[in-house]
């Protein structure tokens, strides 16, 4: 049966936008107090209402409206005096502004005095300013980073994988990082011009620390031959992932060449000998102004004034700043306000002066959103492509359903984005999509780092999935998947690793499901009940769409917006803390009705005190008909799980229980699925045997109906013979609406009288009392992943071998009877998990016997144990498991692994 992964995230893209603004109109209304206000341009005031405007106090002389202060073509506006900062002496010049005798101002970073009245006479040009002297000793200095867009940037391997070039590392963004396919190699930075390094700068990538730079030789150098060394390190280790490590140089001459040799830590987890690093910066210093600028939002409705602060380092006293398509378009002031009245992405500028010279230019982008228009202005990617699979049926049908792709991916682009925000501002915006058709196991998966998207969409999926599917299948399937990973693309990440099952990845599944269901793109799927709801997709999804039908039509922009404030607030996201916050609801209380509503049974009452469960004691578990996948093993039907199943593609089943205990049984529990009433069991036969072989028939049923998904019906019995061995012959309800015949069930529990109950046993596990370790193969020791984590009673730790198959041993000081082993898989990446395996003793190390023989084992979650009881009596000193894992990983890497290895004797 192939299996499709409905999504994979390769990165998650931390996005950041700004605070939802309610759309409103500005009423007209006249100020009468002479306390001072802040210009409003709707506003009207009158003759001797005071404003605040670019850091200055104004008086009105008569009415006006609309009239900047500093353009003043009413001429109703007197400049009183300059408030900009009081920790500015110096007010920058403004030229709609008249001086007296004796105002001092600054002006492309000189001060200048008045001599007399002035009004619009620029510093520096006209007889009425006198230029003041300046001392410059003392004057602040700060790092400015040395490169910039006429810097060449330079490498010696040039075997980056697509989006993961050397411009990332330069390029100020961590999340995105630069890769090189080899172990070492050098970068190098060649600026404009020569210039004095006095510092750098690394941060690491977003994973894998072994290839985190772990050594290094920074060279120097003018003429791109001859080189300098100077700075060396050796054994640095990034402790966490986007740290930032700086290095100082000390009294370096200038140069234009700058080349770091690096070589990586060490293989990374998944064996490969690769170097990244998301950031590398170099540092100088610098007296010049260094020109910075804030505000305190990035988003702004027209009309509505804004307010842009100078930020800049080492002491400006003089400002232009330019406004693209603003009122007023340019500024002299320190913190200007700034009105828009067009919608759309506007470019602030700013240059800055002090006594040293003028700065850079620093640039902001301001989002203007109309309230009436409010998607007007929105940015639509770049669309690429990069198909892999251009030859297959697959392909071919998509580009004749598609014809024209970029304006489909467009138009979903859009209305994800109405979904998911109130207006454009709220929104991230991305440079580009690249979209890929590839021939893969994966149905999709969105990528990318930065400002830059990828989406892949597998052909084989279509080629042989939806082969007999109609075209209008087809393409309801494909605009269901555009939706779902563009979904990824916009909306908010939750901090943190993510892994299937944990609150993470339930929240940015469940969002991309529940916009993909709220567009109308899920009819191919239904909710059904479930244990809870980190089960990510529709699981989530569903539940979430549940919540905005019954609590709240605004939940979809909530919920996403909610993920933004935890990190802003800097609280851990959960699910729980979110509801109670949007709306002052329990999650248990809400996802218990939300579990009725989907026909859910209560959970089954608890066993009698005059009971015991032998399913719980444990016992070994028999079914004749194989199940259809992996994930539907006959182990689910004993694991006291309700959610988890059983599943056959046959009218029935046989499957038999031996316990380590035994009793007389006083009645037996079934539980069927969460789906399909016909799978369930409706006639069967239950056997019982003292030995195994010899079996007797202790109930019948026949006709039986269960009413509710997920219900437990008991059925009761008074036996008088203490059995140890069940066999149950089921028969289900009939085929399903399609003709196929299935059985499934949830759960089979076992109840004997608790005093006739013989209990197997009681084990310890021999291996915590010291011994000595050996593996075929070592394992990932330098991560803490070696054949010792195997043995060491950790389970949040493992073992991981770069190897399909191998052997570990346990060699005890004295001799022990073994009764049973356990197993524990590991924390990730079912497809390592061992499948397979022979454990045999020894009492030399040479000659070995067999004790147990698996195969086709499986475990169902993550840091599961298993554990196995044998018949065996004799003592042995050595044991050694031989195991196989499952599948090559995602990375077609050949990796075993596990979390725990237990051995126990009787006590």
């Amino acid at each position: 049966m192939k299996k499709y992964a409905v999504c994979a995230i390769a990165l998650a893209i931390q996005s950041t936008a700004v605070l939802a603004h309610s759309g409103h109109a500005h009423q007209h209304t006249q100020h009468t107090s002479s306390t001072p206000v802040k210009w409003q341009p709707q506003s009207a005031y009158k003759k001797g209402q005071r404003v605040l405007f670019e850091g200055a106090l104004y008086q009105a002389s008569w009415w006006t409206q609309g009239d900047s202060p500093t353009e003043n073509i009413s001429g109703a506006w007197q400049l009183l005096q300059f408030i900009n900062d009081t920790t500015q002496t110096n007010s920058p010049w403004l030229s709609s502004q008249t001086y007296t005798k004796g105002h001092v101002v600054a002006y492309k970073g000189e001060l200048f005095k008045a001599r007399w009245w002035t009004r619009n006479d620029t510093p520096g040009t006209h007889q009425v300013w006198e230029k003041l002297a300046h001392d410059k000793q003392g004057d602040p200095s700060a790092l400015q980073s040395l490169v910039g867009a006429q810097s060449e940037l330079t490498e010696q391997q040039a075997d980056s994988p697509a989006g993961e070039g050397l411009n990332n590392a330069f390029d100020g963004d961590p999340r995105t990082k630069y890769v090189t396919l080899k172990p070492q190699g050098w970068i190098q930075v060649s600026l404009a011009e020569a210039k004095q390094l006095a510092q750098y700068q690394f941060t690491s990538a977003n994973d894998a620390p072994g290839r985190d730079p772990h050594n290094w030789t920074l060279l120097a150098s003018n003429d791109g031959e001859s080189w300098q060394s100077l700075d060396s390190r050796k054994n640095e280790v990034f402790s966490q992932r986007f740290e930032q490590k700086t290095y100082q140089v000390q009294h370096a001459p200038p140069f234009k060449h700058y080349r770091f040799e690096l070589s990586h830590k060490g293989t990374d987890n998944w064996g490969y000998d690769l170097l990244q690093i998301a950031e590398i910066d170099l540092f100088g210093k610098t007296q010049l102004p260094i020109a910075n600028i804030t505000s305190d939002t990035n988003t702004v409705f027209i009309n509505e004034p804004i307010t842009f602060n100078d930020a800049s380092r080492n002491a400006p006293n003089s400002f232009e700043w330019q406004f693209e398509q603003g009122t007023p378009t340019t500024s002299l002031a320190k913190n200007p306000q700034v009105v828009f009245k067009t919608p759309g992405i506007k470019e602030v500028r700013l240059t800055t002066y002090n006594w040293h010279g003028q700065s850079n230019i620093a640039t902001q982008q301001v989002k203007v959103v109309d309230p009436q228009n409010p998607w007007q202005g929105f940015s639509y990617p770049e669309i690429k492509f990069a198909h892999e699979d251009t030859e297959s049926e697959g392909y071919k049908r998509i580009h004749r359903l598609f014809p024209d792709l970029e304006k489909t991916i467009n138009d979903v682009t859009l209305q994800v984005n109405q979904f998911l925000y109130k207006h454009y501002g709220e929104s991230p915006e991305f440079d580009s999509v690249t979209f890929s058709l590839k021939w893969m196991d994966t149905l999709a998966y969105r990528a990318g780092s930065g400002r830059n998207m990828e989406i892949a969409f597998s052909t084989k999926y279509i080629t042989e999935s939806l082969a007999n599917a109609s075209d209008d299948e087809v393409i309801y399937e494909l605009l269901g998947v555009f939706w779902h990973e563009l979904v990824h693309g916009y909306q908010h990440f939750p901090t943190g690793a993510m892994q299937d099952g944990d609150e993470v990845h339930a929240i940015i599944e469940g969002i991309a499901d529940l916009v993909r269901i709220r567009a109308g793109y899920h009819a191919t799927r239904k909710p059904s009940p479930a244990k809870n709801w980190l089960g990510g997709y529709t699981n989530t999804g569903f539940f979430l769409s549940w919540l905005q039908d019954n609590y709240d039509a605004d939940f979809t922009y909530k919920i996403n917006q909610m993920v933004l404030t935890s990190q802003r607030e800097g609280w851990e996201w959960t699910l729980k803390e979110a509801l109670k916050r949007i709306l002052n609801q329990d999650i248990d209380v809400l996802w218990q009705k939300y579990q009725a509503s989907l026909g859910a049974a209560p959970e089954a009452p608890p066993i009698p005190d005059s009971q015991i469960s032998l399913v719980k004691i444990g016992g070994d578990i028999e079914v004749l008909q194989a199940p259809v996948d992996p994930i539907y093993a006959i182990e689910n039907a004993f694991d006291g799980d309700r959610f988890s199943k059983y599943l056959t593609i046959h009218p029935g089943a046989d499957i038999a229980f031996s316990a380590y205990g035994k009793g007389q049984l006083a009645g037996y529990r079934l539980t069927v699925g969460e789906n399909q009433p016909s799978r369930d069991p409706s006639s069967w036969t239950l056997f019982a045997s003292e030995d195994g072989t010899h079996w007797d028939v202790v109930d019948t049923q026949s006709n039986q109906v269960f009413s509710r998904r997920l219900e437990t019906r008991e059925f009761s019995l008074n036996l008088e013979i203490p059995y140890r061995h069940y066999k149950f012959s089921f028969t289900n309800s009939g085929p399903q609406t399609n003709g196929q015949e299935v059985f499934q069930i949830a759960d089979i529990d076992l109840l004997v009288d608790k005093a006739t109950a013989t209990l197997p046993l009681e084990l310890d596990n021999f291996v915590l009392a010291g011994g000595q370790l050996s593996a075929e193969h070592e394992g990932f020791g330098q991560w803490g992943e070696g054949f010792e984590s195997a043995f060491d009673g950790n389970f949040s730790n493992k073992y991981v071998a770069l190897t399909q198959s191998g052997w570990l041993q346990f060699e005890a000081p004295t001799q022990h009877v073994l009764h049973a082993y356990s197993i524990t898989s590991g924390n990730d990446a079912p497809e390592r998990d061992p499948a397979s395996w022979e454990l045999l003793g020894s009492n030399d190390g040479v000659h070995w016997q067999i004790l147990d023989t698996r195969s086709e084992q499986s475990f169902d979650a993550r840091n599961q144990t298993k554990k196995f009881r044998i018949d065996n009596e004799t003592q042995y000193s050595h044991y050694r498991i031989d195991l196989t894992h499952t599948a090559t990983d995602a990375n077609g890497n050949n990796l075993l692994q596990l979390a725990e290895i237990e051995l126990f004797r009787a006590l």
